[in-house]
């Protein structure tokens, strides 16, 4: 599981042993993003609505909160949601993500 720039770097890596795509490895990731860059962050991630979710349920909800964590989901992806929900979680609708789609690495 892999946390790039928006320049497509490696920022963040985190190795996936026997289980699968659960949903510790964001949390990790998003741990480490926190505490390495700080306040005002976004983070695009295929599953940004679910995960945006388990965030807030997990011990990470108070840092996300007090470091402005904004998840999004990739404009290509945000397509397959709702309405509605495109306009929570659609780059095009979230202020500060200027043209970028997101959808730099698969």
């Amino acid at each position: 599981f892999a946390l790039f720039c928006q320049h497509r770097h490696v920022l963040v890596y985190c190795n996936m042993i026997r289980s699968g795509e659960l949903q510790k490895y964001p949390l990790s990731v998003i741990n480490k993003l926190m505490a390495v860059f700080g306040s005002c962050v976004g983070l695009a991630y295929d599953v940004g609505c679910d995960t945006s979710k388990t965030v807030m349920s997990s011990s990470l909800r108070a840092c996300a909160e007090e470091h402005q964590l904004c998840l999004i989901v990739p404009a290509f992806h945000g397509h397959q949601y709702n309405w509605l929900c495109e306009l929570d979680w659609h780059p095009m609708y979230i202020k500060g993500t200027g043209k970028e789609d997101f959808e730099g690495c698969k």
